[in-house]
């Protein structure tokens, strides 16, 4: 069974920071071996195929080049909405993860395997994901997943809705345990309080959990 991290930023604190961050929140978490699923802007780039890259060669003039590169008329890393653009329909697949107000909240989910570029050179095999509203095609989020090839799509799925869960959480424990009722001076103050704020959280949520005597969601393929 895979265990994942879940990397809850947003697309938008993404663009903010730039991609320089993203470089190395990637790198960070990989060379730890631990997989994730985060959400990217649509201008993320990423290779289809993998390229050929050179190392540095010896000179005989001029500056030398101290870096590796991708080598002169290998294809250009394309921003993950295209790659998604060009899936066919069969490529989408319906499924309801998340439990709304109203019932199971469905959406069209799509991925493919694809190649990270870090720094303008490629990184590790990923998958990109992608997730689209029913009710508004045109509106798309888009994830890089960090996981073996044989991880299943409603494993991604269930990862990456996970964010609204956290959200929620969040959300309940402001009302119920005072998560941002605090007046402090010091960081761990701070600390203490939203761990003792989440902890009283966690504990309700076990006894509503218990009392309803539910089970974890579990991603439901539905008809396209």
């Amino acid at each position: 069974m895979l265990h994942f991290r879940k990397s809850l930023f947003s697309s938008t604190l993404l663009r903010n920071v730039g991609a320089c961050f993203l470089y190395v929140l990637f790198l960070h978490v990989s060379r730890r071996w631990v997989f994730y699923v985060l959400a990217v802007s649509a201008t993320t780039r990423v290779w289809t195929e993998r390229p050929e890259v050179e190392e540095p060669a010896e000179q005989t003039g001029g500056r030398p080049r101290r870096a590796p590169r991708v080598v002169k008329g290998a294809p250009s890393a394309r921003m993950v909405s295209e790659v998604i653009a060009s899936l066919p329909r069969s490529a989408w697949k319906r499924l309801a993860m998340v439990e709304g107000e109203k019932g199971m909240i469905t959406y069209h989910w799509a991925r493919v395997r694809v190649v990270e570029s870090r720094d303008q050179l490629p990184g590790p095999d990923v998958w990109l994901l992608a997730r689209r509203s029913p009710s508004a095609p045109d509106k798309l989020t888009y994830y890089l997943a960090y996981a073996p090839p044989k991880t299943s799509l409603e494993t991604l799925v269930r990862v990456a809705s996970t964010r609204y869960t956290v959200e929620q959480c969040i959300e309940e424990a402001k009302g119920e345990t005072g998560l941002d009722e605090y007046e402090v001076r010091f960081w761990h103050s701070w600390y203490r309080h939203l761990t003792l704020s989440m902890l009283d959280h966690a504990w309700l949520a076990s006894i509503k959990l218990r009392e309803q005597g539910k089970k974890p969601l579990q991603p439901m393929s539905l008809p396209a």
